[in-house]
């Protein structure tokens, strides 16, 4: 495959993750706006993010996908999600769609990334 190539299939992956991580994150904030306590569907869309992001090579975003699908894991066990966490857990899915559609731009990483990881780090 020669550089031209690959860098389009790279593009193209970047934008078709874009997407995806657009639907997912839209299906857990939208979850956690709603109170749902299917924490299962949000769990398994942080999953499949956290999954996808590393393939494409997005390791921070697998990593804030990873520390969103703990906690709604736990949420998920115990019926609830910890103390203020929704709100964390809802501004990390923003941040994550905004860095896979930057990465599809090939922009850098929106900083909402990095401090969305610090806050699911931390608590």
């Amino acid at each position: 495959m020669s550089d031209k190539a690959a860098d389009e299939t790279s593009t193209e992956l970047l934008e078709s993750f874009a997407e995806e991580a657009r639907r997912r994150c839209d299906v857990i904030s939208a979850g956690l706006a709603t109170a749902t306590t299917d924490f299962e569907t949000m769990r398994a869309e942080a999953h499949a993010l956290r999954g996808t992001a590393g393939v494409v090579g997005l390791r921070r975003l697998a990593e804030l996908a990873g520390l969103m699908e703990s906690d709604l894991a736990e949420a998920k066990k115990t019926g609830t999600i910890r103390g203020g966490r929704d709100h964390q857990i809802a501004d990390a899915a923003k941040a994550l769609a905004e860095g896979a559609a930057a990465a599809a731009k090939g922009e850098e990483e929106p900083p909402d990334v990095g401090r969305s990881l610090a806050q699911l780090f931390s608590a």
